[in-house]
């Protein structure tokens, strides 16, 4: 079953975003990094898709988590750094895992924590 992370590229646009690169562009950019690292390693493929918006704006560097047959996931309020890259990957690696997609709260990685903004039921039922 394909699992897509989906990563707003758009997110936490500064005062003058014609100077700077966007914190969404930067997550997006660490997310990819480090499942490359993964993918070279061994690990099991995951799709990841830019999207420009989420419409998460309070809640920048944003994404969505799906897979067919499973809850969807809307996530945000993540850093532009390694860490929540690898705590969100974390957490992508135990619902591929899940036949539902619920992965059992103890073990979420902390990274992870207090960043859920919605859980959409399976809508492919």
């Amino acid at each position: 079953m394909n699992t897509t992370l989906v990563l707003c590229e758009t997110c936490g646009q500064d005062a003058d975003a014609a100077l700077v690169v966007r914190k969404g562009e930067l997550f997006a950019a660490e997310v990819e990094g480090l499942l490359q690292e993964q993918l070279a390693a061994g690990a099991p493929p995951l799709t990841i898709r830019r999207t420009r918006c989420l419409m998460a704006c309070q809640r920048h560097c944003a994404a969505v988590l799906q897979a067919p047959g499973k809850i969807v996931y809307v996530l945000g309020g993540f850093a532009p750094e390694r860490e929540a890259a690898e705590a969100l990957l974390d957490y992508a690696r135990k619902y591929q895992l899940s036949a539902s997609g619920q992965v059992p709260f103890r073990t979420w990685p902390a990274g992870i924590k207090g960043k859920f903004i919605a859980r959409i039921p399976q809508l492919d039922a």
